[in-house]
């Protein structure tokens, strides 16, 4: 029978002995770590040494009347009733030596700025999260009081530089002067603190990267300055004016403030981007009615782009004589009108409330409407559009042509029929077929009852685009089945015969890696283009290319030529010799003309050089316009998506590559790549649209900076200067002036 002395399962009173002992060996360990803990917090360093503490043996009386002068010890149970011990340091600050902070840990350093009212300034948490850091903090502020209590701490422990008897004896004055309105903010002092080894003591506190964007937007838009300055009026610091001295006293994100009013033409903006500062007017001009994504909001309505063509001159026609009316009996007169007037570029959910929203879009205007793809976000208000549109138009005049994807025709057919529109204008859809997926997207496939495309790698250049259109490739889709619904077009219901088929080119001349090409129209010195995107769906971009302009004649060489020769002229048989003046202009390139004395005036001698046309691309939803590239070169303008972007300070999870990947698997862009795609085409300008809808577009601080942040990413990938480069907001108009 073994021992029961030795055995754990032996009789109740041995039991009891073990457990006792276990108990207090446990007790032991815990009163040895307590000791310890009072001896590493003790300023003192008690004269026992730590091997004697942890060997010598500790009764209970003695653990609990050793002295511990400096150190309070708290016991308490967590959930797992593991007995821990938690250390509160009870310093005395009248002898507070540095040694004492650099022992204590991270929390109880934060716990100890709390309970003395130790105050961190704006701006400098994200300084404070190394130990050394908060130590030098706390001393420089416990030492130096009022000179050293905004002195900003840097990541390297080096003490702040010692201030000189002349700036200690000179008094800080502030005589600061009320800025007007409409005048500019004076530029950051280059002395501002801008590295961690800058020790300018004109001005104590570190600007943020968020406070220099917040300094450039107030200067940038005087009125919105006045308003937070008229906001901020009961604080005496900020009544003249929000500067890098006093930005820090400034809570822009719990202040209310009015903020300045108007849309469109109106908007502050207009006078006060560098995109649109010197703006002037023009014939060509690009409206933007609607700037978000996926669904419209308060402050911004979903995608919708206007291009007014000639629009004076249309305007000209419109005022004819006959009580200022046009005449429309006169079939010249009916054609002149026709030509150029408001082109539209997708109509998103309530376009039509944007367009009434807004006096630079006159429904009865639009002429043409192009839909890049079948989102809703692009197609929704498209009936409702043109329900508008006959509400304001004569029925005599010429038939709105409508451009997009295949299966439009028969979807706006079915929806107007379906709710009985007989207010719509004469209309006429053409599609263009055949509109391929990119390559980068694997073939659809069906889960779970869908079918969709996904991403299968990123677009780059080199990749063969595909002869083979895979719209219809699923058979129970809308393209597919839209050909086999009966139901044939009604001039009832403002439908008209006359809507093409237009099929791509695969062999253009500025077509990229194979990519299709259509030739959508020519109308009148303007022609259109269009390649596919790519996206989740099957989507294009367009290209609105103007006709080159012939060169002025320049008849100061014909003149002398023509005086000459007058007589011989005359005698030839040409009564008036200065009719040859427009002969001579419009000799075709290369050729010439011989007059009687032998002068032989070559064309290229006697017109100017033609003048180059302009051009506006429209991107539709994108990850890579690779296929536009060829069309794309030198464009004035390049409209261009920019869904999301990562902003630090602003989105608190992720970063630019995750948020980049996410954009692109979603068939989306971000600023930067928008900025590289304009670099590749040399673009002239490059204005952004299609935001997410957690970007605001109204006139407020907090959207003005984002804007001019997301304007900075896009800058710093195309190298454009902040003039050729904008964020469009609801009814931003851009000239577009001759070349």
């Amino acid at each position: 029978m073994p021992d029961s002395t030795t055995c754990s399962g032996g009789s109740s009173p041995n039991r009891k002995r073990h457990h006792k002992r276990r108990r207090e060996g446990r007790r032991n360990s815990f009163l040895r770590c307590a000791l310890f803990c009072a001896y590493i917090f003790s300023p003192a360093q008690n004269e026992m040494s730590i091997s004697s503490l942890i060997s010598s043996p500790i009764t209970v009386s003695d653990a609990f009347t050793q002295p511990l002068p400096t150190t309070q010890c708290r016991l308490h149970r967590q959930k797992n009733n593991i007995l821990q011990v938690a250390t509160e340091p009870n310093i005395d600050t009248d002898t507070l030596q540095k040694s004492t902070l650099e022992k204590m840990t991270v929390k109880e350093l934060k716990s100890y700025m709390t309970d003395n009212n130790i105050l961190i300034p704006r701006g400098e948490a994200s300084n404070l999260k190394l130990k050394k850091n908060i130590v030098d903090f706390i001393w420089s502020r416990l030492n130096n009081n009022d000179e050293s209590s905004t002195t900003p701490i840097t990541s390297s422990p080096k003490e702040a530089a010692p201030t000189t008897s002349d700036d200690a004896a000179t008094p800080k004055t502030n005589n600061r002067t009320k800025r007007p309105i409409g005048t500019r903010m004076p530029p950051l002092p280059e002395s501002s603190p801008t590295s961690n080894n800058d020790n300018n003591n004109d001005s104590t506190y570190k600007l943020t990267p968020k406070d220099r964007i917040v300094l450039e937007v107030l200067d940038r838009y005087p009125p919105l300055h006045e308003a937070i300055v008229d906001a901020c009026s009961i604080d005496s610091v900020l009544s003249e004016g929000i500067t890098a001295d006093n930005i820090e006293h400034c809570e822009l994100n719990s202040l209310t403030y009015n903020v300045p009013p108007g849309i469109g033409e109106n908007d502050m903006r207009h006078q006060y981007h560098p995109m649109l500062a010197n703006a002037t007017q023009t014939d060509m001009d690009v409206v933007f009615v609607g700037t978000a994504s996926c669904s419209p909001g308060v402050t911004r309505g979903v995608s919708c782009t206007a291009i007014r063509l000639n629009w004076r001159n249309n305007r000209e026609f419109d005022q004819v004589m006959n009580g200022g009316q046009r005449n429309k009996h006169d079939p010249q007169d009916q054609q002149r009108a026709s030509t150029g007037g408001t082109w539209l570029f997708d109509a998103g959910e309530s376009t039509q409330l944007s367009v009434q929203r807004t006096s630079s879009i006159k429904p009865g205007k639009i002429s043409k409407i192009f839909i890049t793809h079948c989102h809703g976000d692009h197609s929704f208000g498209l009936p409702g559009l043109l329900c508008l549109m006959g509400t304001d138009r004569d029925r005599d005049a010429p038939p709105v042509e409508i451009y997009g994807p295949e299966g439009l025709r028969m979807w706006l057919r079915v929806a107007i029929r379906y709710s009985v529109s007989r207010v719509v204008p004469p209309y006429r859809v053409h599609e263009l077929m055949d509109v391929p997926m990119a390559p980068e997207w694997e073939e659809g496939h069906r889960r779970n009852g869908r079918f969709y495309y996904q991403l299968k790698s990123e677009g780059r250049k080199g990749m063969k685009w595909g002869t083979k259109g895979l719209a219809g490739e699923d058979s129970s889709s809308w393209i597919s089945r839209a050909p086999m619904v009966n139901m044939e077009p009604n001039k009832d219901f403002g439908e008209i015969h006359g809507g093409q088929d237009i099929y791509p080119v695969y062999d253009h001349p500025k077509s990229t890696d194979g990519a299709p090409v259509w030739e959508v129209l020519d109308d009148g010195g303007v022609s259109v283009f269009a390649a596919p995107m790519s996206h989740g769906v099957p989507c294009l971009g367009y290209v609105v290319q103007e006709d080159d302009r012939p060169g002025r004649l320049m008849p100061e060489n014909v003149m002398p030529v023509i005086e000459r020769n007058r007589k011989e002229l005359v005698e030839s048989g040409v009564r008036n010799p200065m009719k040859l003046m427009a002969l001579v202009k419009n000799l075709p390139v290369g050729g010439s003309y011989t007059f009687p004395d032998g002068t032989v005036l070559n064309q290229e001698d006697v017109v100017e050089p033609p003048g180059k046309g302009r051009k506006v691309v429209i991107c539709g939803d994108t990850a890579d316009c690779r296929a536009l590239e060829g069309l794309a070169q030198d464009c004035d303008v390049l409209i261009h998506e920019a869904t999301n972007t990562f902003l630090p300070g602003v989105d608190k999870e992720g970063t630019l590559r995750l948020v980049t990947r996410d954009a692109k698997i979603h068939g989306h862009s971000t600023p930067f790549m928008a900025g590289d795609f304009a670099k590749r085409v040399r673009a002239k300008r490059l204005v952004l649209n299609h935001f997410s809808a957690r970007y605001k577009g109204d006139q407020s601080i907090e959207s003005l900076t984002i804007m001019t942040r997301m304007e900075r990413q896009a800058m710093k990938a195309c190298e454009l200067p902040e003039n050729a480069v904008a964020c469009a907001w609801d009814f931003m108009v851009l000239p577009v002036p001759r070349n």
